[in-house]
């Protein structure tokens, strides 16, 4: 696999780099909401293809140059290699009879190296035997056609053309390069510009063989190379910057669908924290605004057959911490009391109708009972003077 680091320095630059990105995002996780952590990412992905986007850029215009590659001579002093890259023009007679030339000079090796030119959309549609079937039969017609089995051999390469050629300087080590195009590019054939790439990356010799169907091989002079060289990289660089514009429509959109999504959850977690804190108060006991009762000497009847002083209400409903109206009519003639140590209420019931509040600061059903000595047989049994309190 290729890498696609230039040197160490470089792989370490970028993984320092990718390592504090992620800070922020990590903080962003655990110290604010799911969302601002989705934000913070989007916008470091943001910068960073910003920042690839301008060296691309500035690579594709040329303002960058790779420093150029001197590999070894392979062989004797009088061994020659020679790498002849071809697409759509290896069916050329002009370009097998110079093929012939070569190998016909002593100690000459020569490599037919023929680029499948497989675009990105062929990739992705699975569509590259077509185009490799293509390139194998270009090569076998030429390799049959010149000839010279011991000295030429051929290859052909799914890889884009310039790291084709990369990868043959490091297995056939050329010591010169032969780019064979046409004068304009045409559809399944190398790039013109090709021939100027090669020399910019590799310290080699390289001729630029330009041919037209039926007609000699030509060699661009400078102007023709200079204008090649600008065209390639302006319609290099508005073809990425058409790619990083949709990368970053592609980018918008994901990090709008994230914040909707993380919205949308969020509005349902607090939709379902209401319909569930509405269907717990549904569930509570009904609590009275306001309750209206009686204190009655010999009000009700016992088990016995006596009457005895009672309540006429004994059972209380409350809401923790929400006070609670009791509007009594105490119709003795003497005070009586609502007590409940366990849920702290202490209510003095004086002679006459007062309204009073009931207040329970904890949840729970109490006991309560009236402090006053009157009837003790009803202060000592629920329902008489004496009943509960359920607070919840």
């Amino acid at each position: 696999m290729r890498s696609p680091f230039h040197s160490e320095q470089e792989a370490f630059r970028s993984v320092l780099l990718l390592a504090l990105a992620l800070i922020p995002v990590v903080l962003a996780a655990a110290l604010g909401p799911t969302w601002l952590a989705g934000v913070v990412l989007a916008v470091m992905l943001g910068a960073l293809a910003v920042r690839v986007a301008q060296l691309r850029m500035r690579k594709l215009r040329g303002l960058e140059l790779p420093l150029k590659m001197a590999p070894p001579h392979l062989g004797s002093a009088a061994e020659r290699r020679v790498l002849v890259v071809a697409n759509d023009t290896l069916s050329e007679e002009a370009l097998l009879g110079e093929v012939e030339r070569l190998a016909s000079v002593p100690l000459t090796h020569v490599l037919l190296l023929v680029p499948a030119l497989i675009s990105p959309g062929a990739r992705l549609t699975g569509a590259v035997d077509g185009l490799l079937d293509q390139a194998r039969v270009r090569l076998k017609t030429a390799l049959d056609r010149v000839g010279h089995d011991l000295v030429v051999a051929g290859e052909i390469s799914e890889a884009d053309p310039l790291k084709a050629i990369e990868d043959a300087f490091a297995t056939f080590v050329p010591d010169e390069v032969v780019v064979s195009t046409r004068w304009e590019r045409a559809a399944g054939g190398l790039e013109p510009r090709l021939a100027g790439l090669v020399r910019e990356r590799f310290a080699v010799p390289v001729r630029h063989l330009v041919f037209e169907p039926g007609a000699a091989a030509q060699e661009p002079d400078r102007d023709t190379e200079a204008r090649y060289r600008r065209e390639f990289g302006e319609a290099a660089a508005r073809k990425f910057g058409l790619k990083a514009l949709a990368g970053v429509g592609i980018l918008a959109a994901v990090l709008m669908s994230m914040v909707a999504l993380v919205q949308s959850s969020e509005r349902d977690e607090a939709r379902a924290a209401s319909q569930a804190a509405a269907e717990q108060a549904a569930a509570l006991p009904r609590v009275a605004k306001v309750v209206d009762l009686s204190v009655i000497a010999e009000y009700k009847r016992g088990p016995e057959g006596e009457k005895h002083d009672a309540f006429t209400t004994t059972e209380f409903t409350v809401h923790v911490g929400q006070p609670q109206q009791l509007r009594i009519d105490n119709t003795d003639s003497v005070p009586h009391s609502i007590t409940s140590p366990g849920a702290g209420v202490n209510i003095v019931v004086m002679p006459g109708t007062h309204t009073y509040t009931l207040l329970v600061k904890q949840p729970g059903t109490f006991l309560w009972f009236c402090t006053f000595v009157c009837d003790e047989w009803a202060m000592e049994h629920p329902g008489y003077m004496s009943g509960y309190i359920t607070a919840s």
